[in-house]
């Protein structure tokens, strides 16, 4: 029996069926949940119980089409997945035509990225994106900048990097293209937020089209802060602000949208509203 709980749209079926080599729904369905129960033992987030690992919902971006664009505008453009899992946006990405060697994932647990392998029936050889294991906040895998991370005075090494001899991101300042960060921010309250934002936005090239985009939940328009202290988050508005406060005037482009609006408590804020959002170099 088909568990109700394990559904995918057809176009996200028919591409677990092509990287898993597996077609037999029945069969895909056994694999993915064996994956679950594995990935539950890391740590059930409850990204995992809904089965959001065998989604492939950054097509669903606004901006999805642009940022598959830098492919050609960007010189060796590279990808950056924030909190990566398994790795299920960078398959997407790539079998869109990001060359694999310009992606590179983040996340605490290694565990998850070596899941990745096996829930894709892949290895390193096979699908060798970049991957580095371990807390972003930690300064050594990427000290934050002071102040607008923008750093005219800096200017970053071009000597193309292998990105799966990296244990820090250190290596990437100013020079990626995309930044893909999905359920990752609601973790945490507005100022760490803001840390993570300044720390994201030191990685971003400044080049026309080069990105920090994703989606998460946000407190309700209703219960907007007005003063961010450490226990509030931000709604949508606030968030964008927050992003402005990083970049000169208008160097960049804010944007966002209600993705969608849960009818059910999600946390202390009750009701969240689920935005895509984008941060785009002019």
């Amino acid at each position: 029996m088909v568990n109700p709980r394990f559904e995918v749209d057809p176009e996200d079926l028919s591409l677990l069926q092509t990287l898993t080599g597996i077609s037999s729904r029945e069969e895909l369905e056994e694999h993915i949940i064996a994956v679950q129960n594995k990935a539950n033992r890391i740590h059930n987030y409850p990204c995992i119980g809904l089965f959001v690992f065998t989604k492939f919902n950054i097509k669903l971006s606004p901006n999805y089409h642009q940022v598959l664009s830098l492919i050609d505008t960007h010189k060796d453009a590279i990808f950056l997945d924030v909190g990566c899992c398994v790795g299920n946006a960078l398959r997407k990405v790539v079998t869109d035509g990001w060359p694999v060697e310009n992606t590179i994932g983040i996340d605490l647990s290694k565990e998850f990225w070596d899941l990745g392998h096996e829930m894709f029936r892949s290895t390193p050889e096979s699908f060798p994106a970049g991957f580095v294991g371990g807390d972003i906040f930690d300064d050594v895998i990427l000290a934050p900048t002071i102040g607008r991370s923008d750093d005219s005075n800096f200017i970053p090494n071009l000597e193309r990097v292998n990105l799966r001899n990296l244990t820090s991101l250190a290596p990437l300042r100013h020079r990626v293209s995309a930044i893909y960060v999905c359920n990752v921010f609601h973790l945490f309250h507005a100022e760490k937020q803001l840390d993570l934002a300044r720390r994201l936005a030191s990685l971003l090239t400044r080049q026309s089209g080069s990105v920090i985009f994703g989606s998460h939940g946000v407190a309700p328009a209703q219960l907007a802060v007005t003063n961010v202290g450490p226990n509030s988050f931000h709604s949508a508005e606030s968030f964008a602000s927050m992003w402005a406060t990083l970049f000169e005037a208008d160097s960049v482009e804010i944007s966002w949208k209600v993705k969608v609006r849960p009818r059910k408590k999600l946390s202390v804020l009750g009701e969240w509203d689920i935005i895509w959002w984008s941060v785009t170099c002019k």
